[in-house]
């Protein structure tokens, strides 16, 4: 009685689940993500969505008497590398997040994504196409999020965290990523997250009260 949704690139995982009314089991192929997302969003809060799709056929989305369909994809990219990763999901679950992919996850905090908002400014402000630097701090309980290039703007956001706590690796540990990093980071649902990384390494975000994963990937590593 859920609905689980799956993307793996090469820039990030993200795994989600949510309740619902199945009457037949079976995948979901979404051709135009954005678009669907488009369609929801300007639904009325609390509408009830309904999702059909025989085998190879277009995804219908019906709410009410709007109704949108999305053709079938003949190649689905998203879903080539799910198997892998939801692989290494399965094993930092057993190791109760103490490491990824055998690498050990030394930093971990709690934060609310509240705290995040102004990460979407970064982009805005500095541009699309920077580098994007994060520093984890035991010290100062501090994650900060840093865009830009030397001799051009630069722009930081400071998050304050919760429950910090690091075992070993140098006093602060950063990981570089891309420009997409804010738009990956609108993804998390609101609430408490809790966050593990190490030095040059993957960041993930599992939120504590929704079954939602965000696993993203360092450029160094």
């Amino acid at each position: 009685m859920s609905l689980t949704g799956t993307v793996a690139v090469p820039t990030h995982l993200l795994h989600t689940k949510v309740s619902a009314d199945v009457e037949v089991e079976g995948p979901i192929v979404i051709s135009d993500l954005g678009k669907l997302s488009t369609f929801v969003k300007a639904l009325p809060k609390e509408s009830m969505v309904n999702l059909y799709q025989p085998k190879g056929t277009p995804l219908r989305v019906l709410s009410g008497n709007v109704d949108l369909s999305l053709p079938y994809p003949k190649h689905v990219l998203s879903h080539k590398k799910v198997k892998t990763a939801m692989a290494h999901v399965e094993d930092s679950e057993r190791a109760n997040w103490k490491d990824w992919g055998g690498t050990p996850l030394d930093c971990f905090a709690k934060l609310h994504t509240s705290d995040l908002m102004q990460v979407q400014t970064l982009e805005k402000i500095v541009g699309k196409n920077h580098a994007i630097t994060t520093h984890f701090s035991e010290e100062d309980k501090t994650w900060s999020i840093t865009a830009g290039e030397k001799g051009t703007a630069n722009m930081s956001v400071t998050v304050d965290l919760e429950d910090c706590a690091k075992d070993g690796g140098p006093d602060i540990c950063s990981s570089r990523f891309g420009g997409w990093l804010p738009s990956v980071l609108s993804c998390l649902p609101s609430g408490m997250v809790e966050l593990y990384t190490a030095h040059k390494f993957a960041l993930i975000l599992r939120h504590t009260e929704k079954e939602h994963l965000l696993v993203i990937m360092d450029k160094q590593s």
